[in-house]
């Protein structure tokens, strides 16, 4: 029965995806910039329960757009994805030079993030510039609205080649195995998938080259799931793209829900609410902490209000993004991420974050891959690329911590006791693993096989049969992956813990494997602690799920996730996603140096 349900486009890799249409709208409205009443709604239709007033008109024009030409805007009312595609054209003297209008429409959030309101957007455009010509003439939004006029049978498809799995899941502790944790992309196998024209997620490359490897914190705090402000200027459609995408790369594959807790189910995506505004205070200010619990408090957004910048009590993480111009600057001006000031331990400043030795190391991997795959694409796409992206050129960065004296020692002693064979020092086999994150599987292999521990790891078996990748679908991969590893290895040491404290006897200390980095496995429990656990509930084989049992997490498990075992960051948030995923403590023990057995750093 459950082979009769399933989508015949998840199980053939032959299929054609024709173009969809556009979905269903709830709305359409006409916003006009008026000298004396400002933004005003000039002409609308909707279905009933939806308001416009008072709403609309100010979601749909950011503070800034005059400054521009033309703009899309993204932004989320109640249960409904607006979007609006606003013009500036010229105008008479009376209308001060200039006539800015926005044509938009609502669709509802039945499916996904944006329930395919990018599919308006050619449309919308369209309209706003005949509209600009001719101002007066609203046939073609009448037309329009009855066209796509919501109707109440009309039912969505997903709306993203990644969002189609999940009508075709079956209940989960049917069907799942722990040591299978596969992304919930990984039954779309057809060959010729591809993004549709607008679609958010074609800025994923343009994301990846303006964070450089900042991405990996910003993607680390999107899977804390905080509350992660942008803040730029007009247009403002990069900044809802890379909304967009910073929540795709964040969302947790549901083959991952056998792993978590009940509660997790809701928080598989960050909320992304694209454009707000002052006008958004209200609401933003009543949402409650950041709590997986509470899917509505994990939200992405961007403003052109810097105002809301300094509401730190507002968000966790700001992101001043660059301007526009800098783009063309010959110096590399990358996006600063700060955490608010509530969220730094009494300290005045807030704290900005920067990217760990291993995000540059993974950076410049993840670039080469990249480009391999841009073979495939046209010549121009190749000749684009900074081929400044190396290891060397970021180390130093002003983006990247400063290599630490405790790996600058071992670095320097492994070259000296390899008799400088060995450059590489941490990073060996780094380059390796990293590259898997993006292997392409052929038809007869969907799911890859990994060495040793990574071979439970899951994939997104997106491709097609040239074995060509777009470079935004390679992205989703390589991040679903990433997740899938770093989730995985955290399931994999709850469960080995709980599984020791269940057993009357002492877990037995592994084996020395004759290297210098000491790998903290070592379980052997203390007397001394011993005597300080009556403040705890006591631990049984039914009661290991203590959420104040203390989760300890080793040297070796942080390399497992591609984590950096010398980064304090990255200790702290593998203690943090402990805690808000599972709701336990952890204690993470980073590298340690032994030389004769002696601890040295």
């Amino acid at each position: 029965m459950a082979s009769d349900r399933r989508s015949p486009r998840a199980i053939r890799s032959d299929v054609t995806v024709f173009p969809e249409a556009p979905p269903g709208i709830a709305a359409i409205f006409l916003i006009r910039f008026e000298i004396k009443a400002g933004y005003t709604i000039k002409w609308n239709r909707s279905i009933p329960e939806v308001v416009l007033e008072n709403v609309v008109e100010y979601k749909s024009l950011p503070s800034g757009l005059h400054n521009v030409r033309e703009d899309l805007i993204y932004f989320v009312h109640e249960q409904y994805a607006g979007i609006s595609a606003f013009i500036n054209h010229p105008a008479a003297e009376s209308e001060r030079n200039a006539l800015m209008m926005a044509v938009g429409v609502l669709v509802p959030l039945s499916y996904g993030r944006l329930g395919k309101a990018w599919r308006h957007a050619a449309k919308l455009k369209e309209l706003a510039r005949s509209l600009a010509d001719d101002p007066d003439n609203t046939k073609p939004l009448s037309t329009y609205w009855e066209t796509y006029q919501l109707s109440e049978n009309a039912i969505s498809p997903p709306d993203s080649p990644l969002g189609s799995i999940a009508s075709l899941k079956t209940p989960v502790g049917d069907v799942y195995a722990r040591h299978r944790a596969l992304s919930d992309a990984t039954a779309l196998l057809t060959s010729k998938q591809s993004l549709a024209p607008y679609h958010p997620a074609l800025s994923l490359p343009e994301f990846l080259d303006t964070f450089g490897p900042l991405v990996f914190q910003l993607y680390r705090a999107a899977l804390l799931r905080k509350r992660i402000l942008l803040v730029g200027e007009a247009p403002v459609e990069e900044s809802c793209n890379f909304v967009y995408d910073l929540a795709l790369l964040s969302s947790l594959p549901q083959s991952l829900l056998p792993l978590l807790p009940p509660t997790a189910f809701s928080a598989l995506r960050p909320r992304p609410l694209f454009s707000i505004g002052i006008h958004d205070m209200p609401y933003i200010s009543s949402l409650s902490r950041p709590s997986i619990s509470d899917p509505d408090s994990c939200w992405i957004a961007c403003t052109t209000d810097r105002v809301l910048s300094l509401k730190p009590e507002l968000y966790d993480v700001l992101v001043n993004l660059p301007p526009a111009y800098s783009k063309h600057a010959p110096v590399k001006t990358y996006p600063t991420i700060t955490l608010s000031v509530p969220y730094t331990s009494n300290k005045q400043k807030p704290v900005s974050l920067k990217a760990t030795q291993r995000d540059a190391r993974r950076y410049s991997t993840l670039k080469d891959g990249l480009r391999e795959l841009s073979r495939g694409e046209s010549a121009s796409a190749m000749d684009d690329e900074d081929v400044s992206d190396s290891t060397s050129t970021f180390s130093s960065s002003s983006i990247v911590e400063p290599v630490s004296w405790p790996l600058l020692a071992y670095t320097s002693f492994i070259w000296w006791a390899s008799a400088g064979e060995k450059r590489e020092g941490v990073s060996e086999g780094e380059n390796e693993e990293d590259s898997r994150l993006l292997l392409i599987d052929n038809d007869n292999a969907p799911i890859p096989t990994y060495p040793n521990s990574l071979s439970r790891r899951g994939s997104i078996a997106l491709f097609d049969q040239s074995g060509h990748q777009p470079r935004g679908i390679a992205l989703i991969t390589y991040f679903r992956r990433l997740t899938t590893q770093i989730f995985t290895v955290i399931s994999d040491v709850i469960a080995r813990q709980d599984e020791n404290a269940a057993e009357p006897e002492l877990p037995l200390v592994p084996e020395d494997d004759g290297s210098n980095l000491d790998l903290d496995e070592h379980f052997t429990l203390d007397a001394t602690a011993a005597l300080n656990e009556p403040l705890l509930p006591s631990l049984s084989c039914h009661d290991s799920s203590d959420e104040d049992d203390i989760i300890t997490i080793t040297s070796s498990d942080i390399t497992e996730m591609g984590l950096d075992t010398w980064s304090a960051s990255d200790r702290a948030f593998v203690e943090e996603l402990v805690q808000v995923w599972w709701g336990r403590k952890a204690q993470v023990h980073g590298a340690r140096i032994n030389c004769c057995g002696v601890r040295v750093l």
